[in-house]
């Protein structure tokens, strides 16, 4: 809530703007208050309650900027504890860890029994298992490292299926169909051996394993051993499937894996067969709900989501695949559909024109969203996709990150045979790696988006 003017006698328009914010005008008490602060940049009320009242909004970066300043000047305010829990819980949500966490922390010293303050300030500080820092010889420059977003802990990506039987345009399976990538499934004996080195050599105690990258893990005649071996390991695994499959489902949610993403794109035949190419819609509905069959039949805790990626032509499509998730149980959540690999990114990112059908079809262009993105990136920070994972192919060779394809970008290196400190050397003198940070394309921490509204803030 706004406060009133602790002047003797309150200016009028503060007395008009705290009138209008407690009667819920939002955009008549936002111009009085920025009003009052191009006329009086010192009043620290005008600047709080903007503050306060852009935060409620969902404006992040400037509400920061703005109640930061002002408690930074009334460090004992009556509603600091409450606006300290908000703006820190608020930060986090909006993907800003590094800058929330000293907020997270003063709040969760006020109140240490709030789980949800908790949660919060636990991700976000960066882990155990990652040092602080990292020299990269190519940028000539020391990089921090912040909380790892992708997962709660490391995790190694392994590709058990070099192959999918889909075709997306957004995928480079569809989309580079002619690369010399190598393809196939990959051996039991062989998966055994990688689990036992990473189980040795892990940095965190627990990391995460998923069975995925490229390739579509449940084609994989012996998916459900891999699963329970990880189970008995003490593993949590995680899928993503495209649920385009007619044998093993049953087998595969007995083996109980931690998560199960389903990916979906349209909800009708003709917008799905355009966008999971080589898809049939009507066999991932009847999965879905063998799906939910087998997990109350085995009585297993996977917990199942439903990934819709969102196209310029199915975004009607949304509510009725969200109605299906809610009738079976599922989580949904729609995403814009993104276009990979990152080898065609950057070309993107590097001005050139890609003349394919499928970039017209998002909602916005790479060419678009890229230039945000680096503006963005704190480019002080290591990339999350090499400091906290390791990704395997099928044939047990280690590629560069989860997002490059092509040959090139594999270290050529055999997991089981590569210690760890090579592995990682390998990624931080990889031309690729460089090309990425200097585009400002790397999965690093975001900066508060810079202001212009508030000059005084």
């Amino acid at each position: 809530m706004p406060i009133e003017s602790p002047n003797a006698v309150p200016a009028e328009p503060m007395i008009a703007a705290v009138a209008a914010h407690r009667a819920g005008d939002a955009g008549l008490a936002e111009r009085l208050y920025r009003e009052r602060l191009a006329a009086e940049p010192a009043d620290v009320v005008a600047r709080f309650n903007l503050g306060t009242l852009l935060l409620a909004r969902g404006e992040v970066a400037e509400s920061a900027r703005l109640i930061a300043r002002a408690l930074g000047e009334v460090p004992q305010h009556p509603l600091r504890a409450e606006t300290v829990r908000a703006l820190g819980l608020a930060l986090f949500r909006a993907n800003h860890w590094e800058i929330a966490r000293p907020w997270l922390e003063e709040a969760r010293l006020a109140a240490p029994a709030d789980a949800e303050l908790d949660l919060a300030w636990t991700r976000a500080r960066a882990p155990a298992w990652l040092e602080p820092e990292v020299y990269d010889p190519l940028l000539g420059e020391t990089l921090r490292r912040g909380a790892p977003r992708e997962a709660g802990s490391y995790v190694y990506t392994i590709d058990i299926v070099g192959t999918c039987n889909l075709r997306c345009p957004s995928c480079p399976v569809g989309n580079l169909a002619d690369s010399a990538r190598a393809r196939g499934f990959m051996e039991y004996a062989l998966f055994e051996r990688i689990v036992d080195k990473l189980q040795r050599e892990s940095p965190a105690q627990v990391p995460e394993v998923w069975l995925f990258n490229w390739g579509e893990p449940l084609l994989h005649p012996a998916a459900a051993r891999f699963l329970r071996l990880l189970r008995a390991r003490g593993l949590p695994a995680h899928l993503s499937t495209n649920l385009n499959i007619r044998h093993g489902l049953d087998e595969v949610v007995a083996a109980a894996p931690a998560t199960l993403k389903v990916s979906i794109s349209g909800f009708s035949a003709a917008t799905y067969a355009d966008t999971h190419r080589r898809g049939h819609l009507e066999l991932v509905v009847a999965n879905l709900h063998a799906l939910r069959a087998a997990l109350d039949r085995h009585r297993v805790a996977t917990r199942v989501w439903v990934g819709q990626h969102v196209y310029r032509g199915n975004q009607h499509e949304v509510e009725p695949l969200a109605a299906l998730c809610r009738e079976l149980g599922f989580e949904h959540q729609p995403i814009a559909a993104f276009y990979q690999p990152l080898e065609k990114l950057i070309r993107i990112a590097e001005g050139e024109v890609l003349h394919e059908p499928v970039l017209d079809q998002l909602l916005e262009h790479p060419a678009s969203y890229l230039p945000r993105f680096a503006a963005t990136r704190d480019r002080h920070y290591d990339c999350e996709l090499r400091s906290n994972q390791t990704v395997i192919n099928h044939d047990g060779t280690v590629a560069l990150c989860c997002s490059v394809y092509e040959p090139h970008n594999q270290l050529g290196l055999a997991f089981v045979d590569a210690p760890r400190a090579l592995i990682e050397q390998r990624k931080y003198a990889h031309p690729t790696c460089a090309t990425c940070q200097r585009l400002g394309l790397a999965y690093a921490p975001m900066r508060l988006a810079p202001s212009t509204a508030d000059a005084s803030a």
